[in-house]
């Protein structure tokens, strides 16, 4: 396995500085700023000459959102000049809302991006382009896989503040109540699970949440693909089947899986059930760690969660990687301020700090090497993880696909429809979507 070392320089790309001369940049700089010279409804600087107005869409939850308005405000204490406005909008909303108002000529001047977002903003011509001479410092630190979410067409289109993946959280006292190991394999973990599993204390051993990126280890370890390497919908093969069928196995077979309804609410009830100590198992991210700290099982021993890399698949490790970022509407006539914010944004002092409250992995590789950081072991957990992924088939498409998948998880595991029904509606329907 790569060293972490290896890990934080494996970009192939280098930052290059391009400079223009001083006149001609004033001069462009001075055009930019004249009322008018852009048709844009974003927000500038007023008629009367005084600070330039930001909207600001945020798409954060807990308690990565609480701590946006001291970083807004710091923000705004060291460019005078700037007032942000933040907008809490609906994280599944906020893509169609940011696009429809784009193409109305509105819309905030930045907003917070998921990753499979951006494929869909960039060919929507929707958001700005940042040139490399002007984020150049920027990407010469920036950790790889971030890096690639915001290229495009060999351009740069976002400025990423987050990375994240998923890991084997677990119940360490229930583990060393049932003589249980951390498991390293597929094999191991249901067995794990079927042995923490004891009804008469109520107790399961992993809660199932049918969402299609939480199946994407099962998914990928059992060999299965989104796609083709022609780009085709490759979904429908035995190695989606035996991932879904572990799925059963594990609920149906060995009863280690809560007999509850995963209709609605599914993330809530895997929250508070492994939060309270009645599941001993779940797949999340780093998100996840306040909450579950702040649980009856945890709250007053916190060394009781541990974190581990997901077991072995089949065909490998696979972890899903998450990325957030920050894009700049395309019409906004204050993009300079807006760069200013994503440049704040990503300054390893505000990393820090967003990584210290909600334990998301920093952006920034120098991020990493901060005290606070290395010391944390939660973290060191996922940036683990974050080598161990299996290389797998991408797509454009791919940020579609979760929702339809998810909504065939939940068929499947209620048991209203079998795995081979499921994956023969979910590609009749994609075929239809296109």
């Amino acid at each position: 396995m790569p060293s972490f070392s290896d890990f934080m320089n494996m970009s192939k790309f280098k930052g290059k500085r391009i400079a223009l001369p001083v006149a001609f940049s004033g001069l462009l700089l001075l055009l930019f700023l004249l009322p008018g010279c852009c048709s844009s409804t974003g927000k500038s600087a007023d008629s009367s000459g005084g600070r330039i107005h930001l909207e600001f869409w945020n798409t954060m939850e807990g308690a990565e959102a609480r701590i946006m308005p001291d970083l807004i405000r710091d923000f705004m204490i060291a460019n005078p000049d700037v007032e942000v406005t933040q907008i809490m909008v609906d994280f599944y909303k906020a893509r169609e809302k940011f696009i429809q108002g784009v193409a109305e000529g509105a819309g905030p001047d930045i907003m917070r991006a998921d990753r499979f977002w951006l494929p869909d903003l960039v060919a929507k011509q929707v958001v700005r382009e940042l040139a490399e001479s002007q984020i150049s410092e920027e990407l010469a630190d920036m950790v790889p896989i971030a890096r690639g979410v915001i290229t495009h067409n060999e351009k740069y289109w976002a400025i990423p503040i987050s990375v994240d993946c998923l890991g084997l959280f677990y119940n360490k006292k229930h583990f060393a109540e049932k003589g249980v190991e951390i498991p390293t394999n597929f094999d191991e973990f249901a067995a794990a699970a079927e042995k923490l599993t004891d009804i008469n204390l109520g107790r399961y051993g992993f809660f199932i949440y049918p969402n299609g990126w939480y199946f994407e280890p099962f998914l990928f370890g059992f060999g299965g693909q989104y796609f083709a390497p022609d780009g085709n919908l490759a979904i429908n093969s035995d190695a989606t089947r035996k991932s879904m069928e572990f799925l059963l196995h594990l609920k149906d077979t060995l009863k280690a899986v809560p007999p509850v309804s995963l209709r609605a609410s599914a993330y809530q009830t895997m929250m508070h059930s492994f939060g309270g100590g009645q599941v001993s198992m779940i797949f999340s991210g780093p998100w996840a760690i306040r909450s579950v700290l702040a649980g009856t099982a945890f709250k007053d021993d916190t060394n009781n969660l541990g974190i581990a890399p997901l077991p072995e698949g089949p065909h490998g490790f696979y972890s899903p990687t998450g990325c957030q970022t920050l894009v700049i509407n395309k019409n906004s006539r204050s993009s300079e301020a807006a760069l200013r914010f994503l440049k704040y944004m990503y300054s390893v002092e505000v990393q820090k700090q967003m990584s210290m409250v909600n334990f998301g992995l920093p952006a920034r590789r120098a991020a990493f090497a901060l005290p606070e950081l290395k010391r944390d072991p939660y973290l060191q957990t996922f940036i683990r993880q974050l080598q161990m992924s299996r290389k797998i088939i991408n797509s454009p498409r791919r940020g579609e696909i979760y929702a339809p998948l998810g909504d065939k998880l939940k068929a499947v595991l209620n048991g209203d429809i079998t795995p081979e029904y499921a994956l023969n509606d979910f590609v009749i329907e994609w075929n239809n979507r296109r």
